[in-house]
């Protein structure tokens, strides 16, 4: 049985997922395109790298690699300015207005996020499918919260919304089941869902964030969540050291090792690794803060 720590973990974290679009970490890939057209795509290289500008990326990084969800607001101005239709911009814009309890700002994104796609559909139909599912999940966040009809009379709502999530994610897969960016989303999603309600198994989110999914450093913090779920501690030990070694000043990283280290029975050397986060949490928003300093005041050795 999970300990009731580790519980609220993960009922905050499958509600944020819903919420943000399966965005939770990030950092800057080494092969991210250097020219300037195309240098912003955080999960593409090459030719298939899309026009996403370096102004969003720069909110990408800062919300993901490192962290830094004051430095990503801050940013934020300045991406949407340029990026005003790319679906993307608009999702780390609802997370940031979601983090910031402004659900007026965040319906107003989700409601963006949605429209961008579907413009988006007809030049990219891969993306443009793929962020109207996102959209349709960020109005599902926003049908059963108290901002909206509330968990209950939300709900015939929102699963409305998630059968048109399955639908679009559906659409995008059938045109290239490898893309990065799809199988990111994809694998975030069905963690979730295998977390919580059982619906998918661990086992398929596992594969699906092996396979294709990118950048790495979401990647790996994605499996580390997974293992972490499954209780495979070496498992989920080796994945978000090799998530640290890309995003290394991420506080959100560094309390999943923690977390990681104190549920396999070392709470010793998790010690450490809650300092750190907590080092580092006036970037974090006022919630991952105080739930950070609850989880290492409850599991950890006092003295």
């Amino acid at each position: 049985m999970q300990t009731p720590e580790v519980t609220t973990v993960q009922k905050r974290q499958w509600r944020l997922w819903q919420h943000f679009a399966l965005y939770l970490s990030g950092a800057i890939a080494p092969w991210v395109l250097s020219t300037a057209a195309l240098a912003g795509d955080p999960f593409r290289s090459g030719s298939q790298a899309r026009p996403i500008s370096d102004a969003t990326e720069a909110v990408f990084v800062a919300l993901f690699r490192d962290g830094n969800y004051v430095k990503g607001k801050e940013l934020l101005p300045a991406a949407l300015e340029r990026d005003r239709q790319e679906p993307l911009t608009l999702t780390l814009a609802a997370a940031i207005a979601y983090l910031n309890e402004d659900w007026a700002g965040y319906k107003r994104y989700a409601e963006e996020t949605l429209r961008a796609a579907q413009a988006l559909t007809r030049r990219d139909p891969l993306r443009g499918n793929l962020y109207q599912a996102v959209g349709h999940f960020l109005m599902a966040g926003y049908e059963i919260s108290d901002a909206g009809s509330g968990p209950v009379m939300g709900t015939p709502a929102a699963l409305l919304r998630v059968q048109q999530v399955l639908d679009h994610v559906g659409r995008a897969e059938a045109l290239n089941p490898r893309d990065p960016e799809l199988n990111l989303i994809r694998g975030f999603m069905e963690w979730g869902i295998a977390s919580n309600v059982s619906f998918v198994s661990m086992e398929r989110a596992i594969q699906t964030l092996q396979t294709y999914a990118a950048p790495d450093y979401l990647r790996y913090r994605g499996l580390a969540l997974a293992y972490r779920d499954r209780k495979q501690w070496p498992q989920a030990l080796n994945a978000v050291d090799q998530a640290l070694a890309l995003a290394p000043n991420n506080p959100e990283l560094l309390y999943l090792k923690a977390q990681i280290l104190a549920a396999s029975g070392q709470r010793s050397q998790a010690r450490q690794y809650f300092q750190q986060a907590l080092a580092k949490q006036n970037q974090l928003p006022r919630g991952i803060r105080e739930e950070i300093q609850q989880f290492s005041r409850r599991i950890l050795p006092q003295g």
